[in-house]
């Protein structure tokens, strides 16, 4: 089964099938599969008799459709994908301190991880950011301009 989910709208799809979340509720759900960080939930789905949490891991930032039985007893876990957000000819262009600081806190988690998070302030700080994760944010400008319609670049 193919999942996607939409962060603008917090939609889950399965395969064609779109599922509002029911609840947006922030909670720690686990650790993450990835590298054993903290899950955080983005948003609750209920499907079929199945309980199905959005998490998002908050050192990788990787996501997943973490799967429950009705009792809340864990199942399964899958991957998903972002679906992506149709992109304007031009968008507006994030390149200082104030530009950052007036994005909200909760899409650039939605994307960055905390690292990379602290290196993109850094930068617009004209401060020695940790170069590793300089890069890694780096990587993700096009994902993150995509889906929230702002560029970045720093």
């Amino acid at each position: 089964m193919e999942y996607s989910y939409d962060l603008q709208g917090n939609d889950l799809y399965i395969g064609e099938d779109r599922i509002p979340a029911y609840s947006l509720e922030k909670n720690e759900i686990g650790t993450c599969t990835t590298c054993d960080a903290l899950l955080m939930s983005l948003s609750y789905h209920s499907v079929e008799g199945k309980l199905i949490v959005i998490t998002k891991c908050t050192f990788c930032g990787s996501f997943s459709a973490n799967i429950y039985d009705p009792e809340w007893n864990w199942t399964d876990e899958a991957p998903i994908s972002l679906l992506p957000v149709p992109v304007p000819i031009s968008n507006p262009v994030v390149d200082d301190l104030e530009g950052l600081e007036a994005v909200p806190i909760k899409k650039l988690e939605a994307v960055f991880s905390r690292g990379e998070i602290e290196a993109l302030f850094a930068r617009a700080r004209e401060k020695v950011p940790v170069r590793q994760y300089l890069y890694r944010a780096r990587k993700k400008y096009e994902l993150f301009e995509e889906i929230f319609e702002l560029k970045l670049e720093f």
